[in-house]
């Protein structure tokens, strides 16, 4: 099978496309003919060599797929041959076909297309896992969404917006704002704009924010931490300004300065709270995995939410994929579209 291979990090064109033996089933796991993957930023982290959970290069990247059964394990029952499923796993996806365990592959729900089915799982849960188990949304909470063209950012605002929660969406360019608003969000802020620090004090003068769903970092944080109102939570969910060099020791200082850090003192006074997930680090709990996906599905289904998907890539144009990524003029989820002889 075709595969792309990180070997070393680098620039996109650091990924190679190779011919690679194709994974099999254990007893308990189901193969997988991979048909869209999703791109999630902490792959760009990873080939930078940024990423704290990626594996030992050399190593097939990709966190997020969708596709078919095509094979099982002699274990696994209750699944089915050609049945669509996606799935997120640590590294691996960037492939015409993965094994999971079979308790891992998750069924696409039934009107989703398959550009939607990878555009799904990852953002999606993160917003979920984000809003509702770690801040413990309520419907008359004012959330703070950052990075809300993004993925994640696109998912949390239809989620909060749902939910019944006064929205402000955070992005750096006027079209991701607009994006927003057409998903639920009640006010927007462009956080690169000369007058943004003004602009957010006249939406949080009235009413500060009681929970903030953050993937930025730097400025965009402390904007966002400093307006938390008595008994606010704030989540981080990525950083999407982390960026240093091994040689360059200024670097690392910017990226510590930049990292989201709480001051015990200051959350005591104002009875704040700084969270932080990752889902990749439950995804050995598959029973809270599958309590999770079952909650999230059924709000999903019951609200009519769909994934946005910004755009979409063949298969050999998976390094452009990346590269049109850092560029920050991405919106909503970036799919690679996988075609197998």
């Amino acid at each position: 099978m075709r595969a792309w291979l990180l070997n070393r990090t680098g620039p996109p064109d650091i990924l190679s496309l190779t011919d690679v033996a194709a994974p099999e089933p254990g007893p308990d796991d189901v193969a997988i003919r991979v048909e869209t993957i999703g791109i999630n930023y902490a792959e760009v982290l990873s080939r930078k060599g940024l990423y704290g959970w990626a594996p030992e290069r050399p190593y097939i990247p990709g966190m997020e797929v969708a596709g078919r059964i095509e094979a099982m394990g002699e274990a696994v029952q209750g699944r089915q041959i050609g049945e669509r499923v996606l799935c997120g796993m640590q590294y691996g996806g960037y492939a015409e076909r993965v094994c999971v365990t079979a308790n891992r592959a998750l069924s696409v729900p039934a009107d989703f297309s398959m550009d939607e089915a990878a555009a799904f799982g990852v953002n999606f849960m993160t917003a979920w896992v984000a809003l509702m188990e770690m801040a413990r949304l309520r419907p008359s909470d004012r959330v703070a969404i950052t990075a809300a063209g993004g993925g994640v950012g696109t998912a949390a605002v239809q989620i909060a917006s749902a939910f019944g929660c006064d929205v402000v969406a955070l992005a750096g360019a006027d079209e991701k704002l607009e994006l927003a608003r057409s998903l639920g969000a009640a006010h927007t802020l462009n956080y690169r704009a000369s007058d943004f620090e003004q602009r957010f004090d006249r939406v949080t003068v009235d009413r500060q924010l009681d929970v903030v769903l953050e993937v930025v970092g730097g400025d965009v944080f402390r904007a966002c931490n400093g307006r938390l109102a008595n008994f606010g939570r704030l989540v981080v969910v990525g950083y999407a300004q982390l960026d240093y060099s091994k040689w360059n020791p200024l670097s690392w200082w910017r990226a510590w300065h930049d990292a989201p850090k709480l001051k015990v003192m200051d959350a005591a006074v104002a009875s704040t709270g700084l969270l932080a997930t990752h889902i990749g680090y439950l995804l050995p709990d598959e029973e809270r995995l599958l309590s999770v996906w079952s909650a999230l599905t059924e709000f999903v289904e019951a609200h009519g939410l769909r994934p946005i998907v910004g755009s979409t890539w063949d298969f050999e144009e998976l390094p452009e994929a990346h590269r049109f990524m850092e560029s920050r003029a991405s919106t909503g989820k970036l799919v690679v579209r996988v075609v197998t002889g």
